[in-house]
């Protein structure tokens, strides 16, 4: 068997497919402020040609199986994800080794994927409810990578050369890389042709500097010609890793994770200011990021202002009663549950659980464990993470960051 790939295999005989995926430790979080961008424009370039295809014989070998393919970069992997017949899996692992270890960058592809990205950064910026991420990022972990955007800037992209690309890249397939797959296939296959196709790999861990999270501060994009403020709201989170997670996952759906939750029936079912609103959390490897995000017109923004404060002073003085946390912990737990009839789903909580804890976490553990939890357990977060003197905010549109310190008492 490979040492310096991990092989992840769960077998569901009673299935016709499988879920295959590649999951390297090597995200956006990982470049510098010089060459971010270009990990998603790899991931990008792995369709673009190989020594043995170009890129319409690519996409011809992959309909002509009849499944589905995909790749997609985060703050901290790059990962590729399939599902096909069982029958193919010998031709999609192929597949994947070519494209993952014999891309050829050529320079004629690298140029019509550069413009490919610059349209994608363009519609991101142009796009209020995407654009509002990437500036609350920015503001909250300010000069550090994880603030930057993972598909990079129209500077950085432009620059970019074969011989840039081509240098990150080697540096990528020398990653820590785990291989999940879930569903109907033949083990000892998948092991020999791991074995064969990664067996010169030599994985490092990422050597990554933990950022400095800002709280309390503020950053607005003004934008006129919309109607509605974009808002995205948070604070520093806890890490994938930490013993807390899932006191912090129900925590999460408990404030704003489903239509019980105190947001959604503060904001739109008692006062009917948003069309959407939720919360979320991000766990990273060693950080994270608790918050939530609105859009709402420009004139309910006052009122929208003042219940938040009405939400956040109730919780922080009474916490979160029994029957509220009990009701997250079943939705949290009929989640995973449900998704677990996905062998995608299956495959890709294996490859994340190997990358950051080390090890694939037992169903009935999870929910033993969620179980045990109890309102004193959850409502012991509040303080540090539903606290609005802490929170960092980041609006896009009809807005000025004089008229949004003064609506939301931001520094006052």
């Amino acid at each position: 068997m490979c040492p310096n790939v991990t092989l992840l295999a769960e077998h569901i005989p009673t299935f016709y497919s499988f879920s295959l995926g590649f999951f390297i430790n090597c995200g956006s979080r990982d470049e510098t402020i010089q060459d971010i961008g270009i990990t998603h424009l790899i991931e990008h370039m792995l369709f673009k040609g190989t020594s043995r295809k170009s890129s319409l014989e690519i996409v011809k070998f992959i309909e002509g199986l009849g499944g589905s393919f995909d790749a997609y970069t985060t703050k901290e992997n790059l990962i590729i994800v399939t599902k096909f017949l069982s029958e193919h899996i010998v031709n999609v692992f192929d597949l994947v080794a070519e494209i993952l270890l014999e891309s050829t960058f050529e320079q004629g592809e690298l140029v019509k994927e550069k413009g490919v990205i610059i349209e994608e950064i363009k519609a991101n910026f142009e796009d209020p409810s995407d654009y509002v991420f990437e500036l609350f990022f920015d503001t909250l972990f300010k000069n550090h990578a994880l603030s930057l955007p993972i598909a990079g800037n129209e500077d950085t992209v432009t620059s970019f050369t074969a011989a840039q690309a081509r240098d990150h890249y080697h540096v990528l397939l020398q990653r820590q890389m785990v291989i999940a797959v879930s569903g109907n296939f033949d083990y000892k296959v998948l092991a020999d042709l791991t074995d064969k196709r990664f067996k010169h790999i030599r994985a490092r861990m990422p050597e990554r500097i933990r950022p400095e999270g800002h709280t309390g501060k503020i950053a607005v994009q003004e934008r006129r010609d919309i109607n509605q403020v974009h808002c995205v709201c948070g604070v520093p989170g806890l890490a994938y890793t930490d013993p807390h997670r899932y006191e912090f996952s129900i925590l999460n759906a408990a404030f704003g994770g489903g239509m019980s939750s105190r947001l959604f029936q503060g904001l739109r079912e008692q006062e009917g200011l948003v069309y959407n609103v939720q919360s979320f959390i991000d766990m990273y490897s060693d950080c994270g990021v608790s918050g939530f995000y609105f859009a709402c017109d420009r004139k309910n923004l006052p009122r929208v202002a003042a219940c938040l404060r009405t939400i956040f002073a109730d919780v922080a003085a009474h916490g979160f009663g029994k029957d509220e946390i009990e009701l997250a912990k079943t939705y949290l737990t009929g989640n995973l549950l449900l998704s677990l009839e996905n062998s995608t789903n299956r495959m890709l909580r294996m490859g994340r659980e190997m990358l950051y804890l080390g090890s694939v976490q037992e169903i009935d553990h999870i929910l033993e464990t969620v179980r045990a939890i109890n309102e004193k357990n959850v409502n012991a977060l509040i303080p540090a993470y539903l606290d609005l003197e802490k929170q960092t905010y980041a609006f896009v549109g009809p807005l000025a960051v004089e008229e949004a310190r003064d609506i939301f008492k931001i520094g006052i």
